[in-house]
């Protein structure tokens, strides 16, 4: 935040306390009815309470501070690195295998497992800097197991699922891991 944004909020909020404050002073000096000046002061209290208690802004949510997606990589059943595909500026990125009617920008023809890739079996697309995921009707399925966890999801058809650095893809049995 600008230090010269800094200085007209806190100057918001000593506004709103010295409202509150009034209306309190108000409520209380001014022969009104007792109903009504116990609405009043119960009414300032709930509004301070909430400005107190958000520190006299709105909550944004808070952002997390988001790695951006720059290559995927191949890893073979040891976890070692076998190939790296950057992805960094692209939109859309095809996985499956290269064949004489169409070319993939993730190639797995020569995959241990590349029997089980279908031509076009997964893509992913980038909204802003969020990539997603989606199997596009492969026979035998693309997972995603999120980063820090242990389970892996299977993939609905046509179901984008968010991916991230860390995420490790399943396309069929092979392994891809998103950096």
């Amino acid at each position: 935040m600008k230090p010269e944004n800094h200085k007209w909020i806190t100057l918001i909020d000593l506004l709103l306390y010295v409202i509150l404050a009034g209306m309190v002073l108000y409520a209380l000096l001014r022969p009104l009815h007792y109903t009504w000046q116990m609405s009043i002061v119960a009414g300032a209290a709930v509004i301070a309470s909430v400005v107190i208690w958000t520190g006299g802004r709105p909550h944004a949510k808070p952002s997390l501070a988001r790695e951006a997606v720059t290559k995927i990589v191949l890893l073979d059943d040891d976890g070692e690195r076998v190939k790296e595909w950057y992805v960094k500026g692209e939109t859309s990125v095809l996985i499956g295998k290269n064949t004489q009617s169409g070319e993939v920008d993730i190639d797995l023809s020569d995959s241990e497992y590349a029997s089980l890739v279908s031509s076009e079996h997964a893509v992913l697309n980038r909204v802003g800097d969020q990539w997603f995921i989606e199997d596009a009707e492969s026979h035998s399925g693309t997972g995603i197991r999120k980063a820090g966890r242990s389970d892996a999801k299977r993939l609905i058809v046509e179901e984008p699922v968010e991916i991230g650095p860390g995420d490790l893809i399943f396309i069929a049995n092979t392994r891809l891991l998103v950096k």
